[in-house]
């Protein structure tokens, strides 16, 4: 009996440790992620970006993205006065564009639809309000209430025209959840070193940023660029930092007076139509000393990460810029290498004989004692200079891909970027693609239309939020990109750029892809899936501690709410509710889902 009892204790003691090797090691078999087709989604027509018409639209929606291994479970779903409300399961790793129209006009007083979510497996839920309020004069919102998972809740405004609000949520039951209400911490990267150290850097995902300096119009040129057809960003650079960009598109000119051509009156971010043509259109941003503050300001508080910055122009213009570029010499490259010193973080000498892409992600995170690097990429006219010793380095270091559709509309742009980051696959050994691709999920509208409707509104109302179903359901754990390079990062509504009006679906879909989506294919992440896996530490919550807050339209923000109050929610279901199985409520009643 002896000998049996100890023969189990033995063998019980290998099924653990086999259990324990197993759970630290990826397998295909774990795989969660979902190739179920999901409904085909609507672009906003080009025509809606028109405020007179967009106002008068009544037809929008609720994009859920899941980034996680567990089902989103539609238990059930009400409205009143509206002809769709269309909402559905969300699987693993897929996303959802839910619609919702206006039965007439949407601004009748008691419009109201919900939709209630479970999260299969675990005892979380969430729930999404669609409500219009009059009078106001931004009347039509949605709530996104994840109190259920101690989340919180936040109210957004539609931006306008048929366009969409989105919710990104990853993590998993064990590993805990994070959305997109608000951002994280700022070193996104660092905190989740252990998943992504032995990646290389042709293997992680980022947000990146269009013409990343245009957060501003200066006016350091005489040109006809305006905010409406030329700036490109509502946040500066530090800011696009904490929204979690990791790759800027940074164009920098030397800016020259009329009658003097040696005289430089400093170093601008510039976008123009074509720097080295005669007439040069366009305006300048913010100026390279202000950029270089805010790298450094955001590096000192959050050390660790890997940052890109591709600089492009590298020409002098006149202040009157009709006369061709200006070529630089060596004064002037001196005097902007000299600027590019004060950077903080930057690497030197690097490995230059491996092409940056292929070096993992520890190789720079561990630079500079463990603070991280800023990887200083010229992609101008200086012929190749360089200068390692100083982590100034030639964009050739690098192999990329970058991918521009030249597209006006979100419709055309958005098959052309999915169908280039499906050409090629991820992981595989020799088939692993090598490159580091670029996706510029950007349209091209013409000047006319930029001037009329501005780059802003086309971004955040057709383009952006395409990303969240389109591109999301673009993308598998082998196809992806490593930019989603943006316009208008983490602008959510017109002209709204303070901190607390800012929404985080790209800082949580960067998180979400390199946390589930490259950690479903083996030849990425050895290691299991960190969602899966016994004992990880979790999500680091926003600010250090846990929030179940609540943040209104207006960006008020209140962090300790009445446990009851949950905005836009339906108590009493009215005579005339349709339920989503097509059940019209003929008698007023509770809501059974409270």
């Amino acid at each position: 009996m002896r000998a049996l009892r100890l023969l189990a204790m033995l063998a019980s003691s290998a099924c653990h440790l086999a259990s324990g090797q197993t759970d630290d090691m990826c397998n295909a078999q774990d795989r969660t992620y979902s190739t179920e087709t999901m409904p085909a989604g609507t672009h906003q027509p080009y025509d809606k970006l028109n405020p007179v018409v967009g106002m008068l639209s009544t037809k929008f929606y609720v994009t859920v993205v899941n980034l996680t291994p567990h089902r989103f479970m539609l238990e059930g779903t009400h409205s009143y006065q509206m002809d769709i409300f269309d909402f559905g399961d969300v699987p693993q790793g897929r996303a959802r564009q839910n619609a919702v129209k206006y039965r007439g006009t949407w601004s009748t007083r008691d419009d109201a639809g919900e939709a209630y979510y479970r999260i299969d497996g675990t005892d979380k839920r969430f729930a999404l309000r669609v409500k219009s309020y009059i009078p106001s004069s931004d009347p039509r919102r949605v709530v996104l209430d994840l109190s259920g998972m101690g989340l919180g809740q936040r109210e957004y405004v539609y931006p306008g025209g048929d366009t969409a609000v989105s919710l990104v949520i990853t993590g998993s039951n064990r590993f805990g959840f994070q959305a997109s209400l608000r951002h994280g911490p700022g070193n996104w990267m660092r905190n989740m070193y252990d998943v992504i150290r032995d990646r290389p850097v042709r293997h992680l995902i980022m947000p990146g940023t269009h013409d990343a300096g245009m957060s501003t119009i200066t006016d350091k040129i005489v040109s006809i660029g305006s905010e409406e057809n030329t700036q490109n960003q509502g946040i500066n650079i530090y800011d696009q930092l904490q929204t979690g960009s990791r790759w800027f598109d940074l164009r920098i000119c030397s800016v020259h007076a009329n009658d003097d051509a040696g005289r430089n009156n400093g170093f601008w971010v510039m976008h123009v139509n074509d720097e080295m043509a005669t007439l040069a259109i366009g305006n300048t941003g913010e100026s390279l000393d202000d950029v270089i503050s805010e790298i450094n300001r955001f590096t000192s508080e959050n050390p660790g990460e890997i940052i890109f910055f591709a600089m492009r122009y590298l020409v002098g213009r006149y202040e009157f810029p009709d006369r061709g570029p200006i070529l630089w010499n060596a004064a002037i490259v001196d005097d902007f290498f000299s600027k590019l010193r004060a950077i903080h973080n930057r690497c030197l000498h690097l490995d230059t004989n491996t092409g940056f892409q292929n070096h993992k992600a520890s190789y720079f995170m561990d630079h500079n004692e463990g603070k991280g690097c800023v990887i200083l990429l010229l992609n101008g006219h200086l012929d190749g200079r360089e200068s390692p010793a100083d982590g100034i380095y030639d964009i050739g270091r690098m192999t990329i891909r970058d991918h521009w559709s030249n597209r006006m509309q979100a419709s055309d742009m958005v098959p052309d970027q999915v169908n280039n980051w499906r050409s090629v696959t991820r992981g595989g050994g020799a088939s692993d693609y090598g490159s580091f691709m670029i996706a510029q999920w950007l349209v091209t509208p013409d000047a006319v239309a930029t001037t009329a409707y501005s780059l802003q509104n086309f971004a955040i109302q057709p383009t952006n939020p395409s990303l969240y179903w389109a591109g999301v359901n673009g993308m598998d754990p082998e196809h992806w990109p490593n930019v989603l390079m943006v316009d208008y990062i983490g602008v959510q509504q017109r002209d709204q750029w303070a901190w607390n009006r800012l929404s985080a679906e790209m800082y949580t879909l960067a998180v979400g892809m390199n946390l589930y989506m490259a950690s479903e294919n083996c030849d990425v992440g050895r290691r299991r899936n960190p969602l899966l896996r016994r004992g990880e530490m979790g999500m680091v919550e926003s600010r250090g501690v846990p929030w179940n807050g609540i943040i209104f339209a207006n960006g008020t923000t209140v962090d300790d709410p009445d446990p009851m109050l949950h905005l836009g929610r339906v108590e009493i279901l009215r005579n005339g509710t349709v339920f989503g199985n097509g059940t019209v409520v003929e008698q007023s009643m509770p809501n059974p889902w409270l």
